[in-house]
This record gives C-alpha cells, structure tokens and sequence, in this order.
C-alpha cells in the first residue's frame, strides 16, 4: 500500500540497464536492447555497439530473475490500471516498477524477520521474549542504519536489495552448522553462493565460505567442495554466455588500470561507508572481537568485508567502445556506500555474538542505545532522500552540501512541498496491492504452513531442489533468447546499424566527461579522490 508514496522511480544509468533486461527476458524475448532504450527515451552510461553488432549492457540479470515475480504481476496491474483509464499498460513504465517496488519491499520484510530471528537464535540466556527484543532491535537498526531501505523503497531496481538477500540466506545456512543432509547442504549453499555471484560479479569471493563450511568434513572434504564448485560456476556461467555474446573477444576490455581510495570510500562526504552509515563501525568493532576470540569463521568473514571494501574503494580507467563497467568508489548515483549493502550480513554473526555476551552482562540496552545513536544520521539522510532525491543522491556531496542534507528533515516546508507532489489516486495501490503485494504474501504464506505441516518436506532438499529447478529455468531461456536474438538480427541487418547511428555520439561524450568528473571529485573532497 506504501508503494507508490515513495518516489515514483526515475530512469538513469543502472535503473535502466536492469529494467532492460526484465522486459527483454519477460516480454520481448531477445537481448538486442535497442527497442528497450528508445522505449525509455534513453540508454545506461556508456551504453554503445559492440564489435559484435549488439548493444551493450554490462548489468548481471541475476537481479533480474529475483525481481521478475514483481515485475510480472506488476504488468498485469498495468493492464488492470489501463482498463480503468488510468496509463497505458506500459510494460516500460511507472506501473510495473512499482510492482517491482511492492514485491522489493516484501523482501525487506522478509530479510528483517531473518535477522531477527538469527539474532534471537544466538542470544545464550533463556529469556524469549527478552531475545526477540534483542533481535527485532538489531533487525531494524539493521534496515534503516545501512542504506538498505533506499534500496528497496526507492531504488528497488538496482541490485543490492537482491545481493544482500542472497548473502544473508548463505550466511543464516553457514551459520546455522548441521551435519544432517551433507550433500543437499552443500547445494543449497552453493546456489546460494553462485546467485549472489550472478547478481553481482564481485560476490564470488563468498564461495570460500561454502567450503568453509565442507572443510571439516572429513573424508568428503574434497568430493563436496568439487560438488560446491560446479554448482556454484553454474550460476555466473549464464551471465558470461550474456556477455561473450554482446562482447565477444572485447570482452577482456573491462581490465584496465585501477588506483584505490579507500580513505574517501570510508570516510567522505560523498556516500562514505562511516560517514553515511556510523553504525557499521560498530559492527566492524563486534567482527574485530569475534575475530580475537576466535569465533568460528570470523577471520574468514573478516576478510571477505575487507576484500569487498578494497573493490569498492577502486576507480578503473575508462576508453572509449571498451566499457563494460564504471568501477568507480564514488558510486554515481547512490545514497551511501551502495556497494556495501550486498555483504552486509557477513556482519550478523559478530553483532549477535556480541549482543549476546553484553546482555549478560546487563549491558544490552546500552549497546542498543548506542546503536541508535549511530544510526540516527542515515535514518536523517533517508529522510532526506525521500525528500528532495537529487540533491542527497546525485551530484558530489561536499560537506556543506551533506550538512544541508542532514537538515532538511528538520524543516516542515520541505515535507509539505514533497507531500504536495505525491498526488496519486487510491485506485493504484489499491491495484498494486490487490494484485502484487497480496499474491506473493499469499504464496510465501501457503509455501511456510506446506513446510510446517509436512516433516517430510526437508527444506535443505527443497532448497537444492530449488536451486537445480532455478539452474536449468535460467540456462534454459537464455538459450531460447540467444536463438531468438540472432534470427531478429538476421531478420533486420539495418537495425543495429541504426542504433550505432542513435548511440555512438553519446557514448563518446559521456566518456569525454570522465576528466572533468574526475576534477570535481577532487576540487569538492580532496586530492587523492580521483585519479590525476
């Protein structure tokens, strides 16, 4: 019902490149893209015509596949709205972006209800209601201390939300050690570990922990981690058969020269991690103990955040027709460090262990206390962004203009101007509601009660089942879209040359202002921002 009353989403670089490939793999069955851009009056940052004679798109659609369910009930409210005269039934639109929107903010939902849960689970006294307190506090410091609201209610189309769920139902599976089902375990943590990879490339290092998890294992140490490995290559196979397609040999274009600034990616104005998000200093204090006391698998978390920090604290340098990427600290569009979100929950473990040991201790209100403290500046920023999106997430954010940022909550005329602009009749998310958010509630209900009513059904099995299900789903229509993608390009040999005529000059300039981005990062946050 929430749904429409957030910013109505708008098209830019990534946005566009994701909802490309919804509406290619659901409603136009090819990857040729073109039609998607034009449709959309645009086309992502440095979008152009390979070497292949196919438009770009370098976005994984692992996302893409998570968000589909919302996407699709989302076209039929489109129609729905459309016989009521209200739009166009747009497949491209406001309409099913706000169903991607709803079904997103499930998801919130859900990953909330998971850590709560985690972190009730690990508490060591045996005071439940005192547990579930402990654990729904963690839950939403967690949802609104970190940049995860954004990303399910404003920006749902990016991957983040997605890739963060994906991590945290490894780490839950990881963390919740069981010798029963070794096999089906492994599988289900590999498909885990391969989807994340397939939303987001830079994820695969999380592969380590499933065979992390195999390791003491034993005589079938190895035969699991073979078992991991190849199931786990699966999922990112699919976008590197995308992407030799678009690409083809210029796919090894996107290495390049890398420098790294992790001090600004930290601590900067401009969506730094801590200056964005204090409380996850916090939780890199509760891995830095957990990691001294030597908690089972904290060295291992450890590195996996600093490896993901290292990576999204780099900036890749950019030529002209070889860009697969940005590769950039600053993050373009984004509120807070948006590269982060995704492995957020290798924090959970630490963070409970260490809620547990000051609950002992008396101490639990006083953490909890200091961690809304910490998160009382993001929670400020969401508002914010809510408020007036393009001057807390676009542009280079100094520290006047992050400061302004900070203060516009706190004025009444700017919640009254952003209220006056959110004039949409109740008949959408009555729509949106009625035939988005209330069918897949209505599935995850019916699919929880099937699992509590029927020992039988093991939900280690289910999930590998699941996972093989979705391989095989995956591979199985990106062959058919590849076939039919060739036979519309042989059916129309002009088409391509057409969008290279619509999209080279563009790419071209959008490259040449690189330079002069690359200044202002440094003019507005000091020198080492950017390379020189």
């Amino acid at each position: 019902m929430a749904a429409p009353w957030w910013n109505i989403p708008r098209d830019q670089a990534d946005s566009a490149g994701m909802l490309a490939h919804l509406h290619a793999l659901l409603v136009d069955g090819d990857l040729l893209f073109d039609d998607d851009y034009a449709a959309l009056n645009m086309s992502p940052l440095f979008a152009f015509v390979t070497d292949e004679g196919v438009v770009s798109n370098h976005w994984p659609a692992g996302a893409s596949w998570l968000q589909a369910p919302g996407y699709a009930l989302g076209l039929l409210a489109s129609r729905a709205l459309e016989g009521l005269g209200i739009g166009h039934g747009d497949p491209l639109g406001v309409v099913p972006v706000l169903g991607v929107r709803a079904w997103a903010m499930l998801v919130l939902a859900g990953i909330a209800l998971a850590v709560a849960q985690l972190v009730a689970a690990a508490q060591l006294d045996a005071g439940r209601a005192g547990a579930r307190r402990a654990g729904w506090g963690v839950a939403a410091i967690f949802v609104v201390g970190t940049p995860l609201l954004y990303y399910a209610t404003e920006s749902p189309l990016r991957p983040h939300l997605w890739g963060c769920a994906c991590t945290l139902a490894l780490v839950a599976l990881w963390w919740r050690r069981s010798p029963e089902h070794p096999w089906a375990r492994t599988i289900a943590l590999a498909s885990l570990a391969g989807l994340a990879t397939y939303v987001r490339p830079q994820l695969a290092p999380l592969w380590l922990l499933v065979v992390h998890d195999a390791w003491d294992d034993g005589p079938r140490r190895w035969p699991r981690i073979a078992v991991s490995a190849a199931v786990f290559v699966a999922w990112p196979l699919a976008h590197l058969r995308t992407q030799l397609w678009i690409y083809g040999e210029g796919l090894d274009a996107y290495a390049g020269e890398v420098t790294h600034h992790t001090g600004y990616f930290l601590l900067s104005t401009h969506h730094g991690a801590l200056s964005w998000c204090p409380v996850l200093g916090l939780g890199a204090v509760a891995l830095g103990l957990a990691v001294a006391r030597r908690e089972r698998g904290a060295w291992l978390l450890l590195a996996l955040v600093l490896l993901q920090v290292w990576v999204d604290g780099g900036m890749r340098a950019i030529e002209p027709r070889s860009v697969l990427g940005t590769r950039t600290w600053a993050g373009g569009v984004s509120f807070g460090p948006r590269k982060l979100v995704d492995v957020l929950p290798l924090l959970l473990p630490a963070v409970a262990s260490l809620v547990a040991r000051l609950r002992q201790r008396g101490q639990g209100s006083r953490l909890l206390t200091i961690a809304a403290l910490l998160s009382l500046p993001t929670l400020l920023l969401h508002a914010s962004a809510w408020l007036d999106p393009d001057a807390t997430t676009g542009g280079i954010m100094d520290g006047a203009a992050y400061l302004e940022a900070l203060r516009r909550p706190l004025s009444p005329g700017a919640w009254a101007a952003a209220w006056a602009q959110r004039g949409v009749p109740a008949v959408v998310p009555a729509v949106v509601s009625g035939l988005v958010t209330l069918p897949l509630l209505l599935v995850g209900w019916l699919g929880a009660v099937a699992i509590r009513r029927r020992p039988a059904i093991d939900p280690l099995r289910l999930a590998g089942g699941l996972g093989a299900g979705g391989l095989l789903l995956v591979h199985g229509w990106l062959a058919v879209v590849l076939l039919r993608s060739d036979a519309a390009r042989e059916a129309e040999p002009e088409r391509m040359l057409r969008a290279a005529t619509r999209m080279t000059g563009p790419h071209l300039a959008t490259v040449r202002r690189i330079p002069q981005h690359h200044a202002l990062l440094r003019e507005r946050l000091g020198p080492g921002a950017a390379p020189p």
